[in-house]
Formats: C-alpha cells, structure tokens, sequence
C-alpha cells in the first residue's frame, strides 16, 4: 500500500511515493473521520434522481450491517454447499421452470442497466474532477485530484484530513470548510461532491443485492466456488470502509468495477 503526498516546502511540487503512517494501520479502526453525506440537490438530475437522507446514509454505513450480511452470506453459501453435493449438485426444481428463468433475465437486465448507470455517473465525476489540459501543475495536479476528493477544485485547494488532529482543513485560505469544521457539501470540482458520495453509497448496497448471482447458481445445483464468496463477502467490506471513512481509492473500486459488471452481466444475461 502506497501512499501519495505532494510536497512544496521548497521550490516547485513533486509527488513523492512511499508508506502509510503506521498509526492509520490498527483494529478496531477510529471513528474519525465521521463520513460525510452524500450532497443534497434541488432537482432531480440522471445521475442524481433523488436525495438519500443524511441520517439513513449513516445508518446504513453502521459496521454491523455489512459484517452481518457478510456473515450470514458466507455461512448459508457454505451450508447450502455441502446440501448441493448431497444431491449430487442436481438442479432444484423450481430453478427449471419458466418464472425462474425470466427472473434470471431480468436480474442480468436489472443489473446490467444499474452498473452502466453508475459507470456513466463515475465517469462523468471523474472527467469533472480532472485538470483542465492547460493546468501548469501537471502530473502534480492529477495526483492531487485523485488522490484528494472533498474540497473545491484547483491544486492547492483540497480539503484533508488530519488522522493526527482529527481535523480537516483546507490550506487555501480563500476557502473555508462548513459549519462543524467539514469539507462543505456545495463545493464542486471534486470526486466525493461530483458523484462519489452517492453512487459509491449506492453501489456499496448494491453489493449486498448482489449476493442473488450466488442464490442463483445454489438453486441450479451448482457450488458456488469460495473465490465467488469471498468476492462478495469481502466487496461488502470493501465497499462499506471506503464510503464509511470516505477513501480517496474507493472512486477506483466503484469505477472499474460498475464498467466490468455493466460488461459481464450482459454477457451471461
């Protein structure tokens, strides 16, 4: 695991590459940062169709809920394993039916649809929080818009968070955060406001739906391979950490992986 830092003590900017503070590497994690909402909008927009109240965004991101359904998951997936070989890995019954087929069509179709939409939301978020061409910062400032999502757009004008002081701050002085001493949720320019906090939240539940692809090659009599439970066990978790502590990487997680389900799902529809 690396971490990017810019430096600009002297003389121009550089990235410079190298270790996490060992104190971020400790279990049970902080409570700080406290996550930060997704932003709410006047108006209904493609990628934004509908507000997710604040309290529900935070109660959902409760640790118990993802360790819970992982757990509970990865126990049924191995009971109904060893139930699937007793039987010789024969297909249930009500899995040959006609109603069970169209619900398989649909679920792909369903997920299929979701997973471009969110792509094309990430995409759009990405392109946003990108540099313009004529930025004279260069490579420093693409690592700074990657690696440094709240806050308004520019180098330099990022808000970070300090796991030492258990602040954020914002060393632009032109710029302040919002009332409670957290980035500002009108800011724009920056992956967490652009798109981040809400389709990340919403693909981390999707992770949970997801568990339906196992259901159903558990209903054809099939096993479900532990490399398939421990992707959608350890999705949960990854999901859930990165929206929770609202993580720089997680935009790459929820990027990618949405273009490769949009891509995959169609394919096995």
């Amino acid at each position: 695991m690396f971490d990017l830092n810019l430096e600009t003590a002297s003389g121009p900017a550089v990235v410079r590459i190298g270790l996490p503070p060992s104190s971020l590497l400790k279990f049970p994690p902080d409570e700080l940062p406290t996550t930060l909402p997704a932003p709410q909008v006047s108006e209904p927009t493609w990628n934004q169709p509908f507000n997710i109240p604040p309290q529900l965004y935070n109660q959902l991101l409760d640790v118990r809920v993802p360790i819970t359904i992982a757990s509970v998951y990865a126990v049924t997936v191995c009971l109904l394993n060893r139930v699937n070989k007793s039987r010789g890995y024969k297909p249930w019954g009500f899995s040959q039916t006609k109603l069970f087929k169209a619900f398989v069509i649909l679920h792909n179709v369903f997920l299929a649809v979701y997973s471009a939409w969110t792509f094309a939301g990430m995409f759009q978020a990405f392109r946003n929080s990108w540099p313009d061409r004529d930025d004279p910062n260069g490579l420093v400032g693409v690592v700074d818009a990657l690696c440094k999502i709240n806050g308004p757009r520019g180098y330099g004008n990022a808000a970070t968070y300090n796991p030492l002081t258990n602040q954020w701050s914002i060393h632009n002085p032109e710029y302040k955060l919002a009332d409670g001493g957290v980035p500002d949720p009108t800011d724009v320019g920056r992956m967490w406001n652009q798109g981040l906090a809400y389709l990340g939240w919403i693909f981390y539940l999707s992770k949970f739906y997801e568990v339906l692809d196992t259901a159903i090659i558990l209903a054809k009599g099939k096993k479900s391979s532990t490399l398939q439970t421990y992707h959608h066990a350890g999705a949960m978790m990854c999901m859930w950490a990165g929206i929770r502590y609202v993580a720089p990487p997680i935009w790459i997680f929820t990027l990618v992986n949405s273009a490769i389900h949009a891509m995959m799902v169609r394919m096995i529809g």
